[in-house]
């Protein structure tokens, strides 16, 4: 089992990831061995990602080493395990988009099923992976059950996965925190 699971969740732009980066230096210590896992993947033209990703790469120390893994998270925090004492993975709702783009054109049933099958495997692995580690892992992600539903079934479909990739993270989570205006609510 990871030495230890802590679970952020909250809005967009809520301070997740500002909570996330110092956890991640209070628990790596005087080693400061932190590897960020980056889930974003490449931006493409999408200008506002670009800029969000350089802006939270500008935000972390120098010294952390990142890895980035849109889709194959468990093999991620494998790799990062064996060289570092913690590892933040920011963050699960980009890594279930990125899954979900890989399936393409989610409008037909059966799309939609294998997204579901495709994020199910995944997570299965990703809770093994992160049982397997002797490391403290700490993952972010957006909350999705406080707002209105999506009016389209690709956002009904990513909604639905991600919070059950959620609850399934939170429920094997050592700690899970909810993170509103900056700050953080300790759940559990």
């Amino acid at each position: 089992m990871a030495i230890e699971l802590i679970f952020i969740t909250g809005g967009v732009r809520a301070g997740k990831s500002r909570f996330a980066r110092d956890e991640a230096a209070r628990l790596a210590g005087d080693s400061g061995r932190v590897i960020f896992v980056a889930t974003a993947g490449d931006p493409g033209a999408d200008t506002d990602m670009a800029r969000r990703i350089a802006r939270h790469r500008a935000e972390r120390p120098a010294h952390w080493r990142t890895l980035e893994s849109s889709t194959a998270l468990d093999e991620a925090v494998r790799t990062a395990a064996r060289e570092s004492d913690v590892i933040l993975v920011d963050c699960l709702t980009l890594w279930v988009s990125g899954i979900l783009a890989k399936i393409g054109d989610l409008e037909s049933s059966q799309a939609g099923e294998r997204a579901e099958v495709a994020v199910h495997e995944a997570l299965d692995r990703l809770v093994i992976a992160i049982g397997e580690v002797d490391a403290a892992v700490i993952v972010v992600t957006n909350e999705v059950g406080s707002g209105i539903a999506p009016p389209t079934r690709l956002g009904n479909v990513f909604a639905d996965l991600l919070g059950e990739v959620n609850r399934a993270v939170a429920a094997s989570s050592d700690s899970a925190y909810l993170v509103t205006a900056g700050m953080p609510l300790r759940l559990k």
